[in-house]
């Protein structure tokens, strides 16, 4: 028997209500339609026990990094990697054998957490520099392997929020530009996109991995493109020896090979990873478009500046326009709201970072409220028109 699906509750109800019609038509008879219908599951909820879990576990696996490092003088290294590599083993153990699934979830996210630990610990006593990007990078390969080993998709999420602070922290530190951080950002983007489609086209499913995996790597997709448009569409935001960076480079390299990998799968969703990958030339195209004059001063604005921040404008709000419209056909309402969460946030910033060199006083919080006002009626009517004609 082939495994069961997870889907949202509402397409569930839209498939069984569309096999009572075909059943009805003749098309399929009552036992094709309940094997149809057994492939299926209604995706669950975050309870409120699952979520007072996940918090208890994060709270205790920080709770757990602060005690060690708040009480270093008062124990020997040796003492201090012993304790956290027991703790780490032992939550490692608990994650697979506790019968709740709760209970796993929140003994792998303490997994995840204590492994940075033992990282953080070990380079100390080995007199590894603390400040720098490289035990961040290792504690996220480490977080990304436990949670293709373990099959689970909460150290998983932990593991890309790690990677990607770790990312965005290695390009700056070769570069030391915004420019550079926000390409670097887009280019993360579309790898971990590129990877959903993947994931969603069976290429990775062997080997016990599982297609769930798809939403996270789709979420951090979502969230680091509009993370590095946000910046780079940000007026005086500029080159600053950004392509000097060999980590940028190795990002954008990566990208290309993802992509290429999405286009031999002859899958749905190469066009949406191809529109990812199309927003990192938007985005090269700001950085290197840098217009002459000072954003800092009443009437600083030039017809070229003008133009550049229209320009980016115009990129964030199709780019966020057009994930909030492939979440609503894959009927991801998370994605819906994210992307028109960051919408509303961006014209927010945007607009207050254009019109305060033109306009002062009284006049500026006039614009800006009209703006506000304005974002926030038509993006929210936007989103439950998506939403119903996607229903």
């Amino acid at each position: 028997m082939a495994p069961t699906r997870r889907v949202p509750a509402r397409r569930l109800a839209w498939l069984r209500g569309e096999l009572a019609r075909w059943q009805a038509e003749g098309v399929i008879d009552e036992g094709t339609a309940r094997r149809i219908e057994a492939g299926y599951v209604p995706g669950r909820r975050l309870s409120l026990e699952r979520l007072v879990l996940l918090l208890g576990g994060g709270f205790l696996g920080i709770g757990l990094i602060w005690l060690v490092s708040a009480n270093l003088d008062q124990l020997s290294p040796l003492v201090r990697f012993v304790g956290i590599t027991v703790i780490w083993i032992a939550a490692a153990v608990a994650g697979e054998t506790l019968p709740q699934e709760g209970g796993r979830l929140s003994a792998r996210l303490v997994t995840v957490l204590a492994g940075g630990g033992v990282i953080f610990q070990a380079a100390q006593s080995l007199q590894v520099p603390a400040y720098t990007s490289s035990l961040l990078g290792v504690w996220a390969g480490g977080a990304l392997a436990y949670a293709y080993a373990a099959a689970a998709t909460g150290p998983l999420v932990v593991a890309l929020m790690i990677a990607s602070v770790w990312y965005g922290w290695f390009v700056g530190e070769q570069s030391g530009g915004a420019g550079a951080i926000a390409v670097g950002l887009l280019a993360a983007g579309a790898v971990a996109y590129a990877i959903a489609t993947l994931h969603d086209s069976g290429r990775l499913r062997d080997g016990g991995r599982p297609a769930r995996f798809a939403g996270p790597w789709r979420l951090a997709g979502v969230v680091l493109s509009l993370s590095g448009l946000f910046v780079a569409a940000f007026p005086g935001v500029g080159a600053n020896g950004a392509f000097e960076s060999p980590a940028l480079w190795a990002g954008l390299a990566a990208t290309a090979i993802a992509i290429i990998a999405v286009l031999l799968t002859r899958r749905e969703g190469r066009w949406e990873a191809l529109a990812v990958a199309g927003m990192i030339g938007l985005a090269m195209l700001l950085v290197i478009w840098t217009p002459r004059g000072d954003y800092g001063y009443i009437g600083g604005f030039g017809a070229e500046q003008t133009a550049r921040a229209v320009v980016g404008t115009l990129a964030y709000v199709l780019a966020a326009a057009w994930f909030a419209v492939v979440a609503a056909r894959r009927d991801l309402s998370y994605l819906v709201y994210l992307a028109t969460a960051a919408l509303v946030l961006f014209v927010t910033v945007q607009s207050f970072a254009v019109f305060q060199p033109l306009l002062t006083g009284a006049a500026l919080f006039l614009a800006l409220g009209v703006v506000f006002i304005g974002t926030g009626f038509l993006a929210n009517y936007a989103r439950h028109r998506l939403m119903e004609a996607t229903r």
